[in-house]
C-alpha cells in the first residue's frame, strides 16, 4: 500500500514536471520559501497535553503559472501548479516527533491581477513521521499510527510585490495528516497556522493581466453525458489489534455536463468488505454474500481540470446486511480519464468526517470523455 502511494506520488510529480517544462504551457516559473507558526488543534482531550508547545514548519516549492494555452487554464483564471517540500517540528519530539513531506500543489488567484491579490493553494502529498505509535516505545501517540501518511494543506495568502520579481505572501493555513484508516490508531493531526513567505519569479517582463471572464469560455453551455464504471479496492482496520481488512467497491455513476467546469450526476455503490463478512459470520455461521453486502445511492459533482477530475460524492445506504457506522457516507478524491476512456481513481470514503478507507480504483468512461 505504502509503496503504491509513493509510486503514485512520484508519478504525479514527474508528470507535473514534464508538463511544466513545455514552454507553451506556462508564463513563468517561481520559487517560494515559507515559514509557518502553528497551533495543533487538540481535537481529542489526550492530544492537548502533548501539543502544548507551538509547532513550526518550513516549506519550499517550485511552481509554474499557466499560460492559457489550454482551455482549463482560462476557465480557472490561469492557476499555478508545482511540487514542494515541507518540514515540521511538531513541538514534542518524544511523542509527536518531526514530519517531512513531498507534495504536488495547485494555486488559484483572484479574478483580476491587482497590486495586492489573494491566492489559494491546495497541496496533497505523502508525509513521513520519524515518531509514531508503538505499544512499547511510544504508547501515548494515539494520533499517528504509521510512518507514512497523507499530507493535505490549504493556504490562503495575500501576495504583495516588493520588487519586479519578488513578492511576500503572508497567509493563513490548515494542514492535516492521517493514514486514511488503513492502520489504527488514526486520529490524525490537524494544524492551523499563520505564515509568511517570499516568492521569486524567474525571468523579467510583465506577465500581463488576465481575466476569468474569457469571452471564449464565460457562460458557455454544452451537453455531454458520461457513464463511469469503476472497481475499487481499499485497506482498513477497525480497532488497533484487528487485522487489516480488504474492502471492495463497484461504482456506477451517470453524469451530465452542462458547464465547462463541472459534471453532476447520480450513482450506485455496491460495497463488500471482509470486516462485515467476519462480523456476520460471528453472529450466524450460515450467511450469504447479501448478508454482508451494502448498497448505497449517491449524488456526484465532478470539478474538471482537463482530464484530471476532483470527485465529490454524498451518499446514503439503501440496503445493508451488517449495519454500517452511519447511514450516510461521503467520498472525495481524484479521477484521471485517458483519451481511450480508461480511468484511474483515488478517493477517501468517510462517515461523518471519520475516514473509512482509501479507495484505489480502475474503470472505464462510456460516452463523452
Amino acid at each position: 500500500m505504502i509503496k503504491l502511494c509513493f509510486f503514485l506520488l512520484l508519478k504525479c510529480i514527474s508528470c507535473v514536471s514534464l508538463f511544466a517544462w513545455n514552454e507553451a504551457n506556462h508564463q513563468y516559473r517561481f520559487f517560494t520559501v515559507q515559514y509557518h507558526y502553528q497551533y495543533i488543534w487538540p481535537h481529542r482531550p489526550d492530544l492537548k497535553e502533548h501539543a502544548g508547545n507551538p509547532a513550526k514548519a518550513l516549506e519550499m516549492h517550485l511552481g509554474w503559472r499557466t499560460s492559457g494555452s489550454q482551455l482549463w487554464h482560462r476557465l480557472y483564471n490561469f492557476p499555478s501548479y508545482g511540487i514542494g517540500f515541507y518540514y515540521n517540528h511538531l513541538g514534542n519530539p518524544d511523542v509527536l516527533g518531526e514530519v517531512r513531506s513531498g507534495f504536488a500543489f495547485m494555486e488559484f488567484y483572484a479574478p483580476k491581477e491587482r497590486l495586492i491579490r489573494w491566492q489559494l493553494r491546495v497541496s496533497l502529498g505523502l508525509a513521513n513521521f520519524n515518531t509514531y505509535y508503538h505499544p512499547e516505545n511510544n504508547p501515548e501517540n494515539r494520533f499517528i499510527g504509521t510512518p507514512w501518511n497523507v499530507h493535505f494543506n490549504l493556504n490562503y495568502a495575500w501576495s504583495i510585490p516588493i520588487g519586479e520579481q519578488l513578492r511576500i505572501t503572508p497567509g493563513l493555513a490548515f494542514t492535516h495528516f492521517s493514514n486514511g484508516a488503513y492502520q489504527k490508531p488514526n486520529r490524525g493531526i490537524n494544524i492551523f497556522d499563520v505564515n509568511m513567505g517570499i516568492r521569486y519569479r524567474f525571468g523579467k517582463g510583465d506577465p500581463g493581466e488576465f481575466w476569468a471572464n474569457d469571452p471564449f469560455t464565460d457562460g458557455k453551455t454544452i451537453s455531454e453525458q458520461t457513464f463511469f464504471a469503476v472497481f475499487s479496492v481499499g485497506l482498513m482496520q477497525r480497532e488497533m489489534d484487528d487485522p487489516t481488512y480488504i474492502a471492495r467497491t463497484l461504482t456506477l455513476n451517470h453524469t451530465i455536463r452542462k458547464k465547462l467546469r463541472t459534471r453532476w450526476g447520480v450513482g450506485i455503490d455496491i460495497f463488500y468488505d471482509d470486516h462485515a463478512k467476519e462480523q456476520m459470520r460471528l453472529l450466524n455461521e450460515e450467511t450469504s454474500p447479501m448478508d454482508y453486502t451494502r448498497v448505497g445511492g449517491f449524488v456526484s459533482c465532478d470539478i474538471i481540470f482537463n482530464r484530471m477530475v476532483v470527485i465529490l460524492n454524498r451518499g446514503m445506504y439503501v440496503y445493508y446486511g451488517y449495519e454500517p457506522q452511519g447511514n450516510q457516507y461521503s467520498r472525495i478524491g481524484l479521477r484521471y480519464i485517458t483519451k481511450s476512456g480508461l480511468t484511474g481513481h483515488l478517493a477517501l470514503k468517510a462517515h461523518a468526517g471519520r475516514a473509512d478507507y482509501v479507495e484505489w480504483g480502475i474503470g472505464y468512461a462510456f460516452g463523452d470523455k
